[in-house]
């Protein structure tokens, strides 16, 4: 199983990280840390970019992030394009990591601010999963 299960045609297809969609299949968005140093990465990685190590844990991203910035893409990739207009968000968790993710359409561009409170969600549209920012419950 590969990426032609997430989101929209225009991933990369072939990566050591592909455990993501099952994650994602059960509703849950994960990350990956170091073992070795304890880096955290989202999206999920299979190298560590401070140790070089390549031992990692999965790691469910839970709780609220709050809202750094944000833009709304008119001209998306290829891939994309159908989908515009769009918008993506920087968000930070309390741990310090930030999740760069599209912001659920629910939420009108007129509430995004920065400090927003946001949680990430896996969610699924026909066989296709992926992960927003969105309010939260």
């Amino acid at each position: 199983m590969g990426f032609e299960k997430f989101g929209q045609a225009g991933y990369i297809s072939q990566t050591k990280v592909t455990p993501l969609i099952s994650y994602l299949e059960k509703g849950v968005v994960v990350g990956t840390r170091c073992k070795n140093c304890g880096k955290l990465y989202f999206p999920p990685r299979a190298d560590c970019l401070d140790c070089r190590k390549s031992e990692i844990e999965w790691v469910p991203l839970e709780g609220k992030a709050k809202l750094v910035t944000f833009t709304e893409v008119f001209f998306g990739p290829p891939a994309f394009e159908k989908s515009t207009p769009y918008v993506l968000g920087l968000a930070e968790f309390e741990n310090g990591l930030r999740v760069f993710a599209p912001i659920s359409h629910d939420l009108g561009r007129r509430e995004l601010r920065p400090d927003l409170e946001l949680v990430l969600k896996a969610r699924q549209s026909g066989e296709r999963v992926f992960y927003q920012l969105e309010r939260p419950d």
